[in-house]
């Protein structure tokens, strides 16, 4: 019976020891999130430099814009933007200042200026949070039938 009991007691152990590290892990994770999400905003709105290139030698630039998000930034610029909302997932952007996708041909896709070039955005323009002089271009281009992958601005 004594080991019976003794057994129990580690298997509480080891489930208390396993919560504890996985609500720890789950601090460090959320923790890290707020500061860099804190550091990239630097307050309530950032000023970018926005980009629209229509993929036929046209780009304008909005330098300054200002939002909380890529969407917000957009909207400000006074930018004409069509989208379809995804709930959670975010919006999808179709039409840019009257100039709509054409299904298999062209789509709109956002990228952002790295040390390496420019870098497609991971997200929904209204779920992306903007950093300080951040550089973001909106770029009507082709894809790749095979990968399905946006070709990226020149």
């Amino acid at each position: 019976m004594a080991a019976i009991i003794r057994n129990k007691w580690i298997l509480v152990t080891i489930v208390i020891s396993c919560w504890a590290i996985a609500a720890s892990s789950a601090f460090v994770y959320y923790f890290y999130q707020y500061n860099d999400l804190v550091n990239r905003i630097g307050g309530l709105t950032a000023s970018i430099n926005l980009c629209v290139d229509y993929a036929n030698g046209t780009r304008q630039w909005s330098n300054g814009t200002v939002g909380a998000t890529l969407y917000d930034a957009m909207i400000q610029a006074g930018w004409d933007v069509e989208a379809t909302s995804f709930g959670i997932t975010g919006l999808y952007v179709s039409s840019i200042n009257h100039v709509a996708e054409l299904a298999n041909a062209k789509y709109w896709g956002w990228w952002s200026w790295t040390d390496f070039g420019w870098m497609h955005g991971g997200s929904a323009c209204d779920k992306y949070v903007v950093g300080s002089n951040e550089s973001i271009i909106w770029y009507y281009s082709d894809y790749n039938v095979t990968t399905w992958e946006l070709s990226p601005p020149l």
